[in-house]
């Protein structure tokens, strides 16, 4: 089945992710296969020396044997750029119109509309949608062990300028499954107190389908090819909690490294799953031609490849302060290879607090925009909101776009 151009556009606005035109640099600056958590994105985006139950199997797994055993039954999110209306109502009211009339349009009419969708598109967008089932970790004597299935799916809209004054289109589909299985130990029985070190091992399958030409190229019929990949992540992380810190409270340093072999997905044509968002997205298989179909894979494999990064931080944190629970303060920073954004768009600084029992507020800066968030837990259900921001730029401040997220889970302890 083939679905309208049109349609095609307007599903990527709705689960929006921001990507960089394929001929720049990603705007993700990683194509490994994660699961963000609010928690963490409301904190800065900072935590990988703050142990957590949101943080070992994406962020560090040296947290393994540093925190409670727990399991989650279930757990949902869904992420959205703020802006996000205002794309669908350009879609709605403009954008539509000219794709089912093959923007055969009046030279104004149709410079009027290259111009605003250039605008438009300007202005990053992202969102994505998360299920995990289930997820576990079980700690006891200085000794971790984690894991879970989780699944993501993300879809981008975005426009550049293309040269002569047409917009360029941009359509990406992105859906990962992930089957993570992580391992800690805590090393004082070696003579090491404080400290403990981590490893994750993630088996990944992702499902891509992508599209780049400028907009006055694309048919009310327009489909897209689908490729299949699959590859392992490996991370380590380690995690130090100063035994002789002369303070109150307890002051960590710590840091991960992700996806460090040599591991690729390699991308091959494979027809249309059963999935959600993809049904219609993509051609039907038999209907592309096979030279075509082994140039977009040999073009996926270049454009989405999997490569090194790294996370470094510290983390301060107190049983109380005040009249407040569970205080702490930490900060960390970025890395990814051959990334060449600014290195003060990779800082990230966050702080939490237990307001009253249940009720957790978080707040930060990541990449010098401030971000904020809420945790509420009642017994086993857990709800967590969000809002943080991406710098998409390469200096702080050049390209930033706000996105709310929201969570539920049901997690027992």
């Amino acid at each position: 089945m083939r679905l309208p151009c049109y349609t095609m556009v307007v599903l990527c606005a709705l689960l929006a992710v921001g990507a960089g035109t394929a001929g720049a640099q990603n705007n993700r600056f990683t194509e490994r296969s994660f699961v963000p958590s609010p928690s963490v994105r409301a904190f800065g985006d900072a935590g990988v020396a703050l142990s957590g139950p949101d943080r070992p199997f994406f962020y560090n797994p040296a947290h393994l044997p540093r925190i409670s055993s727990y399991f989650t039954v279930v757990g949902m999110q869904a992420a959205a750029s703020q802006n996000l209306r205002d794309q669908v109502r350009f879609f709605n009211d403009r954008l539509r119109p000219a794709i089912e009339a093959n923007f055969e349009l009046e030279a104004e009419a149709l410079e009027s509309l290259y111009r605003d969708a250039e605008r438009q598109g300007r202005r990053p967008v992202r969102g994505t949608g998360a299920v995990v089932v289930p997820s576990f970790v079980y700690s006891t004597s200085g000794i971790g062990i984690g894991g879970g299935l989780f699944a993501k799916t993300s879809l981008n809209y975005r426009l550049d300028d293309a040269g002569l004054g047409v917009p360029e289109a941009y359509l990406l589909s992105r859906t990962d499954v992930m089957a993570v299985l992580a391992l800690g130990f805590d090393l004082e029985a070696v003579g090491l107190p404080g400290a403990s070190v981590g490893g994750t091992v993630t088996r990944a399958r992702r499902f891509l389908s992508f599209e780049n030409k400028p907009l006055d190229a694309f048919a009310p019929d327009e489909t897209a090819l689908l490729f299949r990949g699959s590859t392992i992540q490996v991370d380590l992380g380690g995690l130090y909690t100063l035994p002789w810190w002369p303070f109150a409270g307890r002051f960590s340093v710590g840091g991960a490294v992700y996806d460090l072999l040599d591991s690729r997905y390699e991308y091959t044509y494979g027809g249309a799953p059963q999935i959600p968002f993809l049904d219609g997205f993509v051609a039907e298989p038999g209907s592309v031609e096979p030279g075509s179909a082994d140039r977009e894979a040999t073009r996926a494999r270049r454009l989405f490849r999997l490569r090194p990064s790294y996370r470094v931080g510290v983390a301060y944190r107190l049983a109380s302060a005040s009249v407040f629970d569970d205080v702490a303060v930490a900060a960390d920073y970025q890395g990814y290879g051959t990334d060449r954004q600014h290195p003060l768009a990779r800082v990230h600084l966050g702080a939490r607090a237990e307001v009253v029992e249940g009720v957790t507020l978080r707040a930060g800066l990541s990449a010098g925009y401030p971000t904020g968030g809420l945790g509420l837990q009642f017994g086993a259900v857990h709800l967590d909101y969000a809002v943080h921001a991406f710098e998409e730029g390469r200096a702080p401040s050049q390209a930033g776009t706000y996105v709310q997220t929201a969570r539920l889970m049901l997690r027992i302890q």
